[in-house]
């Protein structure tokens, strides 16, 4: 990353039974933080009162891994609600800071790898949306099964046929919007919680976004811990899609700010 950048970057993740997996994503992320010195760093971890203690060693780690550009704040909410409520509880907490200048969405399980921050940094003087991407040159998933590939490669197919090619990747959740770009958006009038959400802001912000620009992820399946993805996902995401065409960005001008 050009040492001529600088900026404010909150990393946003949902967590629910993460304990194990959430030390290991701090050491990875801090790896990166003490590498680009030019770019200010919160970690906000969204926990969903966690039986397992998630948001205990949240709090741990906040006061034991924090540099002179890296931070740890925890989020704790009562009970657990969804992906969707979690991340916008997150982004708004977030804004209403006015501290940063970009927000990355991504897991806590390890499958978002944290050394792709540097490159999606290298594109905010290019783009207000950058997307990680599984479907571009030099992405992929290769923990795989060949029949998950498919449908996952056929699901998101589906949504650039049906929403527009202006990206690869509509599925994915390892994603950085601008903060003034998410200030445009109310949340509370988005329909979707699970993740599904992640589909349905990605298509509001594409529609919002001033220049959106895609960078290669390879994405890896957790090693630990049990996978909150419900089994009808896909499903639900296929069905959203045709929803979102026919609702078109004109039919979101009461969620745009």
């Amino acid at each position: 990353m050009s040492k001529t950048i600088k900026a404010r970057l909150a990393i946003a993740v949902p967590t629910y039974n993460e304990a194990k997996n959430l030390p290991k994503l701090v050491n990875r992320i801090k790896l990166v933080t003490d590498n680009t010195t030019n770019v200010d760093y919160t970690l906000l971890i969204i926990d969903d009162n966690s039986p397992d203690g998630t948001s205990i060693v949240a709090k741990n780690l906040a006061k034991g891994k924090k540099t002179k550009n890296f931070r740890i704040k925890v989020l704790k909410r009562r009970i657990k609600q969804g992906l969707g409520s979690a991340y916008i509880d997150g982004f708004k907490y977030l804004l209403s800071e006015k501290r940063y200048d970009y927000i990355l969405q991504m897991d806590a399980d390890l499958s978002h790898d944290p050394k792709y921050i540097p490159n999606f940094l290298d594109s905010i003087q290019e783009a207000d949306l950058i997307v990680g991407s599984r479907y571009i040159k030099g992405g992929g998933t290769p923990d795989w099964t060949i029949l998950r590939k498919l449908l996952s490669r056929a699901g998101n197919l589906y949504a650039c046929l049906i929403l527009g090619t202006k990206i690869h990747d509509y599925t994915g959740g390892y994603n950085m919007y601008s903060s003034r770009l998410l200030k445009k958006i109310n949340f509370d009038i988005l329909h979707t919680n699970g993740y599904s959400f992640l589909l349905e802001l990605k298509y509001v912000a594409l529609n919002l976004a001033k220049h959106t620009k895609e960078v290669p992820i390879i994405f890896i399946d957790r090693k630990h811990g049990v996978s909150k993805m419900p089994k009808n996902t896909l499903i639900s995401s296929l069905l959203l899609v045709p929803f979102l065409k026919l609702k078109s960005i004109n039919g979101y001008k009461k969620a745009i700010q």
